[in-house]
C-alpha cells in the first residue's frame, strides 16, 4: 500500500549517493512507495540528470559531497526549504576500495590517508546525517533509518580492502546502536547488505572477476539494484514498523547467516 494511503501525506526521504546505482534504484522505490524523495550525489551532473526522469513535483535533487563537516545542515536546510523535514533517511553514499595495478590495495598498500577518507564517506556520513535528521523523527514519533552496508560487512571478501570492509561493518553497529537508543521514539534502524550487484563500482573488478564471482552465487547471476531497492523500500514502510537493528542480505545466497 502507498505511503499516502496510509501516513495520509508523503513522507520526506533523503538517499545518498543518488545520482545511479542502487542509490537511484532506492530513490525510484521510494516515490512508487508515494514518498517525496530528495537525492543527493557530489556528481551534479549526474543527479540532475536522474532527476529529470523523475515526477518533477516529488523529486528534489541536492549536490552535496556527504563528507564535508557541514553536508548534513546543508541537506537539511534544502529540504526543508521545499518539504516537511527529513524522516526516511537512506545512507547509501560510498567509495571503493582503493586499488593498486587494477586490483584492491592490501592492509600494508593502502595509505593512512585513503583509510580515512574511506570511513568519512561510508560510515562518519552516515553518523553525522543521522544526527541531523533524527530529532525530527523524534519529534514525529516516527522515522526510518536504512544503511546500506555490504556483503563485505557481514564476512570475509576476496575483493573488498580492509577500510571497505571495516566502514561497511561500521554501519552495522551505527544501525543497532540506533535501534536500540531511539526505538522508543517510534524510530528504526536496518541495514541491507548487498552482495555482488550490477553496478558501475562491481564493473571496477573487471568481466573476468565478475564471472568468476558468478559462479560461486547459489542464484548464478549478480543482482540488481532494483532488487537491493526492494529491500530498502521494505525497511522504510508501514509495514516494517516492527523490524529494528535487522540486516536483509541481498546477496543470491553467496553469504547465508
Amino acid at each position: 500500500m502507498a505511503a499516502v494511503e496510509q501516513h495520509g501525506s508523503p513522507r520526506t526521504a533523503l538517499v545518498t549517493g543518488a545520482a545511479r546505482g542502487i542509490g537511484l534504484a532506492a530513490a525510484e522505490a521510494l516515490l512508487q512507495a508515494g514518498h517525496r524523495v530528495a537525492l543527493a550525489d557530489r556528481d551534479a551532473d549526474a543527479v540532475r540528470a536522474a532527476a529529470t526522469r523523475l515526477p518533477q513535483e516529488r523529486v528534489l535533487a541536492i549536490i552535496q559531497d556527504v563528507a564535508l563537516p557541514d553536508a548534513g545542515a546543508k541537506l537539511d536546510r534544502a529540504v526543508r526549504e521545499r518539504w516537511e523535514p527529513v524522516s526516511i533517511l537512506v545512507n547509501n553514499a560510498g567509495i571503493p576500495s582503493p586499488r593498486r595495478n587494477g586490483r584492491t590495495a592490501g592492509l600494508l598498500e593502502m595509505s593512512v590517508e585513503e583509510w580515512n577518507a574511506m570511513l568519512e564517506v561510508n560510515l562518519s556520513a552516515a553518523l553525522k546525517l543521522s544526527r541531523i535528521f533524527i530529532p525530527f523523527m523524534q519529534e514525529q514519533h516516527w522515522g526510518r533509518v536504512v544503511n546500506v552496508s555490504s556483503l563485505a560487512g557481514r564476512s570475509r571478501t576476496y575483493i573488498s580492502g580492509v577500510s571497505y570492509m571495516a566502514s561497511k561493518s561500521g554501519l552495522l553497529a551505527l544501525a543497532r546502536s540506533i535501534a536500540g537508543e531511539f526505538g522508543r521514539d517510534g524510530i528504526t534502524a536496518n541495514c541491507v547488505a548487498p552482495g555482488y550487484i550490477d553496478t558501475a563500482m562491481a564493473a571496477l573488478h573487471g568481466t573476468e572477476k565478475n564471472a568468476e564471482i558468478a559462479k560461486n552465487i547459489p542464484l548464478g547471476r549478480a543482482g540488481t539494484p532494483q532488487e537491493v531497492a526492494a529491500a530498502i523500500a521494505f525497511l522504510a514502510s508501514e509495514e516494517a514498523g516492527y523490524v529494528t537493528g535487522a540486516v536483509i542480505d541481498v546477496n543470491g545466497g553467496i553469504f547465508m547467516a
